[in-house]
């Protein structure tokens, strides 16, 4: 299927995902512990969303 015009690749979109990623594993260094697993659960959210949204590409 066609990309629509304006409608980001599924390179570009991986690429935003994966640089958000980063810089929530960069925050984890100024948080507690206690807090590490919230993040990692919302990071698993948003790439396993991701991947599933780029299988179609």
């Amino acid at each position: 299927m066609p990309e629509e015009a304006g409608a980001p690749t599924g390179a570009e979109i991986a690429e935003r995902t994966l640089e958000s990623a980063r810089q929530k594993l960069a925050a984890l260094d100024g948080m507690p512990v206690a807090e590490h697993p919230k993040v990692f659960d919302e990071l698993h959210r948003e790439l396993s969303a991701v991947l599933g949204g780029l299988e179609g590409h």
